[in-house]
This record gives C-alpha cells, sequence and structure tokens, in this order.
C-alpha cells in the first residue's frame, strides 16, 4: 500500500515525478490499493486488514482517516494500539501513504500507543497545515517520518511539501513539537517501581487515590494499582495510606469509649471516645443472673461501666439463708450482730468468655445490684465483704429500681462472700437495751425506787406498833 512520494527531493525532475505520481496515486481509492479487502472502520480511522492472526496471537492493520468524514471538521485524531473486530484483535502496525492527508482542520496526531508502529506511508501528512503537536511512544524511531511530509529537528518538527512551478519548491507549512509517552511495566525484579517497555527506563510508582475504586491506590505513570495498606485507623475506620497519602476505609472502626461518672444511671451512662471526643449514651455492659432465695428467685446483676473486665465475663451467686452450715459460719466472722433483724449471704464469683473464675480482687470497680427480698426494709439495708475471718462494710450503697424491682447497689473491686443485711431500726434496738435511755428517765426510776423504799419502811414500822 503505497502512494506519492515527493519529500525530501532536491532534483527538479524527481520532484516533477513524484508530485504527478502523487495526484495519480490520490485518484486511486484505499480499497483499490489494498491487498487484503477486509476493512474495519471506527470513529475517524479505517483500518486495512493485513494479517488475520489467530484467535491466540493478533492479527495487524494499517489505519488511515476515514474518507467518509469531513477532514475539514477533525482536529484531533488519536491512533489505538490495538483494534476488536468480530471477536479478534487486531494490532495497528502502520500508517497508510496519505493515512492523513488533506486533513487541513488536523492540529493534533496522538500516537502515543502504537509501539508496534513500524511503517508510515509517504505523504501521511499532506496539507496538514494545522498540525502542531504530535505524541509518540518513547523511543520512537523518527525515521519513519522520512518522506511522510514531517520533517523532525529534534524535539521539534515542521511540515514540507513541494508546489508545482518553475522549478518546483519545497514549503514549510507548519511547524510543531513532539511529546513522548513512556510505556510503564511494573519491575517484576522490584516491586516497588516500574521499567518502561520502550526505553527500558525505571522509575519509582508516583500513587494516588484511584477514583475507579476507593479501596486502592494507582500510579498516575504506569497505572499499576494495589491496595491501601498501613496508617493507624481513627474511630470510624480510616487510616492514611502510607504508599499514597489517602485516607481509606479499613475493615472496621472502633472507639476507645470512656465513661463519664457522673453520668452512670441505673442501666445506661454517657461515654466519650477517648480519640475523637465523640459522646455518646450507651447501656452500661452487664450480666445477670438468678438465684434461689427463700423459694423465690432473686436476681443479682453484674454491671461494669468502666470496661475493667474482660468482654464476655458474667456473674454466678450462691445464696446461704437460717439454717444453712456455710450460713453459720459466715454469721460467726461478722463483728456484730446486735442490729441484725434480717441477714443473707450471697457468695458472688466472677467467670471470663472460657469459663474460668476470675477470683479475689480485680483492677478497677465494677457495680453489683442484689434484689431486695421481700419484706426487707429497704431504708436499712447494709451490704458487708465476708472475707478473711473479718468483714468490711465502708461500701456506699444505694437503692436501684429497674423495671420496677428494688436492688441494692454498690460498687467493689472484690468477689467473696458478701452479707446482705437489713439492720434493726432505732426503736428496736432499745427495747432490747435496756441500759440506753436519756439521764432524765435514769433520774425518774432512782426516785421511783426511793419512794418505794421509804413506803416499806413506813408499813414495817406500823406493824411493830
Amino acid at each position: 500500500m503505497k502512494t506519492a512520494k515527493f519529500f525530501g527531493k532536491s532534483a527538479k525532475a524527481i520532484v516533477v515525478f513524484l508530485v504527478a505520481a502523487l495526484i495519480v496515486c490520490a485518484q486511486l481509492p484505499f480499497a483499490a490499493l489494498a491487498a487484503v479487502d477486509d476493512f474495519i472502520e471506527q470513529g475517524n480511522l479505517i483500518y486495512l486488514v493485513t494479517e488475520e492472526g489467530s484467535a491466540s496471537a493478533p492479527g495487524k492493520v494499517t489505519a488511515a482517516f476515514n474518507e467518509n468524514l469531513d477532514p475539514a471538521t477533525v482536529t484531533g485524531i488519536t491512533v489505538p494500539a490495538t483494534v476488536e473486530n468480530a471477536g479478534r484483535s487486531y494490532r495497528v502496525t502502520a500508517l497508510s501513504g496519505s493515512a492523513f492527508g488533506g486533513c487541513v482542520a488536523l492540529e493534533t496526531l496522538d500516537l502515543s500507543a502504537c509501539t508496534a508502529l513500524g511503517a508510515i506511508g509517504e505523504g501521511s501528512f499532506l496539507d496538514c497545515e494545522k498540525l502542531t503537536s504530535i505524541v509518540l511512544p518513547c523511543g520512537f524511531n523518527k525515521d519513519l517520518f522520512a518522506d511522510t511530509g514531517v520533517v523532525p529537528d529534534g524535539d521539534k518538527f515542521t511540515i514540507e511539501y513541494a508546489v508545482m512551478g518553475e522549478p518546483p519548491t519545497t514549503v514549510t507549512v507548519s511547524s510543531g513539537q513532539f511529546s513522548y509517552v513512556h510505556h510503564y511495566t511494573v519491575n517484576n525484579k522490584n516491586y516497588a517501581e516500574h521499567k518502561c517497555s520502550g526505553c527500558g527506563r525505571k522509575e519509582r510508582h508516583k500513587w494516588a487515590l484511584d477514583n475507579n475504586n476507593t479501596a486502592q491506590h494507582k500510579c498516575t505513570v504506569c497505572g499499576y494499582t494495589e491496595t491501601h495498606y498501613g496508617g493507624n485507623a481513627n474511630c470510624d475506620g480510616e487510616a492514611v495510606c502510607v504508599a499514597c497519602g489517602s485516607t481509606y476505609k479499613t475493615a472496621a472502626g472502633k472507639h476507645y469509649w470512656e465513661v463519664v461518672p457522673e453520668t452512670i444511671g441505673a442501666t445506661a451512662a454517657n461515654y466519650t471516645c477517648t480519640t475523637c471526643e465523640k459522646v455518646e449514651k450507651q447501656q452500661i455492659s452487664a450480666d445477670k443472673t438468678g438465684v434461689n432465695y427463700n423459694e423465690k428467685t432473686l436476681n443479682i446483676i453484674l454491671q461494669d461501666p468502666y470496661k475493667v473486665l474482660p468482654d464476655g465475663t458474667t456473674i454466678e451467686g450462691t445464696p446461704s439463708q437460717p439454717g444453712d452450715k456455710r450460713y453459720n459460719e459466715l454469721t460467726a466472722q461478722l463483728d456484730n450482730t446486735n442490729n441484725i433483724e434480717r441477714l443473707a449471704f450471697f457468695e458472688l464469683e466472677l467467670f471470663d468468655a472460657q469459663g474460668k473464675s476470675i477470683s479475689g480482687k480485680i483492677d478497677g470497680s465494677v457495680r453489683v445490684l442484689i434484689q431486695i427480698p421481700d419484706g426487707w426494709d429497704k431504708e436499712d439495708l447494709k451490704a458487708v465483704l465476708v472475707t478473711e475471718g473479718k468483714d468490711i462494710d465502708n461500701f456506699e450503697e444505694s437503692i436501684i429500681t429497674i423495671d420496677g424491682v428494688n436492688y441494692l447497689a454498690f460498687w467493689t473491686d472484690h468477689f467473696s462472700p458478701y452479707a446482705l443485711i437489713d439492720k434493726k431500726t432505732a426503736k428496736e434496738n432499745k427495747k432490747t437495751s435496756p441500759a440506753t435511755g436519756s439521764t432524765g428517765g435514769a433520774l425518774c426510776a432512782l426516785v421511783a425506787a426511793t419512794a418505794s423504799a421509804a413506803a416499806l419502811g413506813f408499813i414495817a414500822r406500823k406493824k411493830r406498833k
């Protein structure tokens, strides 16, 4: 597939001959010059199939401007590396003679993808008077422009062609600039960089967020993509990728909550995140168990607002009441039983998520709520820790109502038997402690005793008379 040759010739006879040949050849249609009459028309280009190839290997095509379009309306043309037709792929390996001849409006020609381009036909740029930009793959052989009308001069070029006259003269129509595009691939020997397949140039990746997939970043030079990584995730699960600096979403976010003590209520509290300072009202993490006391079920609730216990911690309680051997043993360890009206013991024990006992003192305080038995006076209740032959009663108890049920609540960091005590009222203590009372009462008793003694003496004297 060849057209007239007239560029770069100095001899008058040769120039005249070539111009004449060009005029004759220009009258011949593309199909008449083709060795194979199989064409692919796509966009503003038409492709002549020169080699069919196979299902496993691409064929070859030669490209030219689509003659069915008006060349005066096309200002930019991009020639692809390959074209697809009928399920087969074809590489662009050549530009035909007069490929863009007559494209008087053409300003930019992009050949950067055409790494397999091996031939450019003569007169390919005839009358391309406005062409000022040609984009090439790096390492492109500029000798292919010989006799095309494009005359390279380093990174610049001029458009020249001969005009008829006596003698024929060569005219410079326009001047333009070459620009080059590297075709980088990942360097298999060093994945931190890429390598140009055209010139062998090596360069480190230049990462940016991949707009088509925000879960990964993409090299702006070679197009290689990989998943974001590194960085410390914030509470919303976002981290900054150490490769490209973009913020990306990790698998899951996590707030590091800390309770606001003054907001702790019966079942909920305000928590603030120690990382992002977000404040949120949350249910207090808790566990609940039921124990059989006096033929009724009493609830015991463990609350962990300060999150000092491992996740999944549970509580169990074993009650002791009058008549039990354990009840008598624990009662003997109490310091003072004179002011007790009702007494019950609950041996409390914690277990982690694997069922292993958490015994003794824990690292921090939790709140225990014991349901108040029926008939007990909630105003005179006390919780006492029974341990090591002594009792500890310095707990600050409070009454908490949950779903209409009253509980005695107290904070603790130790798990051992606890005594739930309903103390006697002051009135009941007076009945059982006659030695107590006011000074006035004692004086009245003394007067009464003196009067009785005097009366008895009077009676005795009367009998003697």
